[in-house]
């Protein structure tokens, strides 16, 4: 596990590194190209196990905020089941932690949950999804707000959406924004290069979630950006989540 400047989490754990989204915005594939062939990229970013790294969390004694899998979609239609399950028993085995995924496909990542702790199987699994764990979806316009519905079938209240990278609108009359069931809300800009979010995309997120009892975080780049209704909302940072840096402060 690593320590990280995202600031929603402690660390972050990559049992499972790589993706075939092929997002033209990755900031992991250009670090896997960078460093392929090495100890971290052995496959540089083609989908990739890391069983050495499976005990991670359980060598972290003091509870932490992790985000898994920061450089790979774990939910994405390439990556076996088996895969997913190793993970899923690596966390299991340390529940002091907290850990939050996020995938750009819920929809598959909520068979996964349901096949694992909805049916007879290895017997550390309980019955139910752990209250320690939380499941996000990636929307970065209106063309993926069906993400929020899949997300929404996945059984526990713990999930969020991460509007980041905020490329376009995300509410429109035909297909209004819906946050109900979501308890966070994540909304961050493209670096590297930046590309500054539609102001009327962050003023109707924030809105809705308001409205919608979503708790709401702008990332660090979103400082400065303007919008709609900032005057109302200015500095927003509500985590539904404790991190480590607020526990110790």
């Amino acid at each position: 596990m690593n320590k990280t400047a995202i600031e929603w989490c402690d660390y972050t754990w990559n049992p499972v590194t790589g993706c075939k989204h092929d997002c033209p915005y990755c900031y992991a594939r250009k670090i896997a190209e960078r460093f392929k062939g090495g100890k971290a990229w052995p496959n540089g970013f083609a989908p990739t196990l890391h069983p050495e790294r499976m005990n991670d969390p359980m060598r972290q004694k003091t509870p932490q905020t992790i985000f898994v899998c920061s450089m790979a979609d774990l939910f994405g239609t390439w990556v076996p089941d088996g895969w997913i399950h190793t993970v899923f028993m690596a966390m299991l085995r340390a529940p002091q932690h907290r850990y939050i995924m996020l995938t750009k496909d819920p929809n598959r990542a909520g068979h996964r949950f349901m096949d694992n702790f909805y049916s007879f199987g290895e017997k550390l699994l309980p019955s139910k999804i752990p209250r320690n764990w939380w499941i996000g979806a990636s929307v970065e316009s209106s063309r993926y707000t069906g993400r929020i519905d899949d997300l929404r079938r996945i059984p526990t209240g713990n999930l969020f959406v991460s509007f980041e990278p905020l490329l376009g609108p995300v509410d429109s009359e035909d297909f209004p924004l819906d946050l109900k069931g979501i308890a966070q809300v994540i909304v961050g800009a493209q670096t590297n290069p930046t590309v500054i979010p539609p102001s009327n995309a962050i003023s109707d997120i924030v809105k809705t979630a308001k409205n919608q009892n979503a708790l709401v975080f702008f990332k660090d780049s979103m400082n400065g950006v303007p919008w709609p209704g900032q005057s109302t909302f200015v500095n927003v940072h509500d985590l539904a989540w404790p991190l480590r840096k607020e526990v110790s402060a």
